[in-house]
């Protein structure tokens, strides 16, 4: 099977966790014996010039011969739309080239949703499968569902409802890039969603629900063979490991952390290990520092900045619970398979795909998005909680591996070929 995988970017030129995704998947299918696998990353030429070659729509990435970049130039953000004549060409020969099997899209953002028109005129009987990493196609605000001006997520996605977070947009702009995206998608034979709450936002946005299966996200471990967790000794660090912007939920931490500390006279130690801190709003950044300079001394916070996948597994284990706190609606949450991976009991909010993967008291807690209250309570309740941890930490189960996560994706395109033999 020739296997292609077109991906929003490539780890080494932006990290990602979409791009992540489609890259372990890539790697995963090159060890399969029955695979031939090619990888293609859009990427944004402008941002990265070094990789956009004078004469050359498509890259080589170097070092890596079953690896290509394909720059763009003027994407329009509104509609995922890249009409470049020359782009288009690269592209078409590149198809006809490889001449893949199976197309794997990951994103259309700096792919363009053209490429699947594109992909099917040039492959009629090519089986085209989409992972649904966000909300992108049904939400301009970054994909996240999430209105910024009411502080809550988005439970209408109308056209009209879009003009609330955009009102310099029209409803007839909305009903265009709903239409644009629906027309697109109709060329694709089956969606991956890692989670049912995606699966559940896209049948409801128009989706037929028999077109979109559910995989999680598969997880590339780096725990040893034969680690055992260990914890600090007062069980009292919490750790935050993610972007540093509004919809994460660090303040609904610090200030719950503040509210917890109030009530003991032990200490309580928050990690923030937090990257693209200049992304986040200036009003958020004062209302964390305002938290701050009024928390109770016994409240210790450190920033750490960003980190990477690399050292994410030794970094997880300088903490004793991963705290998740995003109040928008995460549609899965690679940070808690590495938590998971380290041994870490998870505290999440139950915002999207997160509340179906934390199980009270068998992985970690659940609270509801936003609620500083009742995350404070549940932060009083594992402070110091040997008996508590011991019993997740030492018995919750693995994430899928790569292997399985591979195998359910063949299994999704297996059942497309036998369909076409039927």
């Amino acid at each position: 099977m020739k296997y292609l995988t077109v991906s929003l970017y490539h780890p080494r030129v932006m990290k990602g966790g979409a791009q992540y995704v489609a890259k372990d998947l890539h790697d995963t299918a090159r060890l399969d014996p029955g695979t031939d696998p090619v990888l293609l990353a859009a990427i944004d030429g402008n941002m990265f010039p070094q990789y956009a070659k004078v004469g050359s729509a498509i890259t080589a990435l170097p070092d890596s011969p079953d690896e290509f970049l394909l720059p763009g130039q003027r994407f329009n953000d509104f509609h995922h739309t890249i009409y470049d004549a020359r782009r288009q060409k690269a592209i078409r020969r590149f198809l006809e080239d490889h001449k893949p099997d199976v197309i794997h899209v990951h994103h259309s953002l700096w792919v363009g949703l053209e490429f699947l028109t594109l992909a099917r005129q040039v492959l009629p009987n090519v089986k085209i499968i989409y992972t649904l990493h966000e909300y992108m196609p049904i939400c301009y605000s970054r994909g996240q569902l999430f209105r910024y001006q009411e502080g809550g997520i988005c439970p209408n996605t109308a056209p009209d409802q879009c003009t609330r977070c955009f009102p310099d947009r029209t409803a007839d702009d909305f009903i265009l890039r709903r239409r644009g995206f629906r027309r697109a998608f109709d060329l694709v034979d089956r969606f991956i969603a890692p989670s049912e709450y995606l699966r559940q936002r896209f049948i409801d946005w128009g989706l037929d629900e028999s077109r979109i299966s559910v995989i999680a996200n598969g997880h590339a471990r780096q725990r040893p063979a034969k680690w055992t967790p260990h914890h600090s000794p007062g069980l009292n660090v919490f750790g935050f490991f993610g972007q540093y912007v509004d919809a994460k939920g660090i303040d609904v931490l610090l200030r719950a952390a503040a509210m917890a500390a109030e009530e003991t006279e032990d200490e309580i130690e928050i990690k923030v290990f937090g990257g693209n801190k200049e992304y986040a709003s200036e009003a958020y950044v004062k209302k964390i520092d305002a938290i701050l300079d009024a928390a109770p001394d016994n409240l210790r916070v450190t920033e750490l900045g960003a980190y990477s996948r690399d050292n994410v597994f030794d970094l997880m284990t300088t903490v004793d619970w991963v705290v998740t706190p995003s109040v928008w609606p995460e549609t899965f949450g690679l940070v808690v398979s590495e938590a998971w991976d380290a041994r870490r009991p998870v505290i999440a909010s139950r915002a999207g795909g997160l509340g179906e993967r934390v199980r009270d008291g068998e992985n970690g807690f659940s609270f509801l998005p936003g609620s500083s209250a009742q995350l404070a309570a549940i932060i009083g309740n594992c402070l110091g909680n040997e008996g508590l941890w011991d019993s997740m930490a030492h018995t919750m189960d693995d994430e899928i591996d790569m292997a399985q996560a591979w195998d359910a994706h063949k299994r999704v395109i297996g059942s497309l070929t036998a369909s076409d033999a039927a």
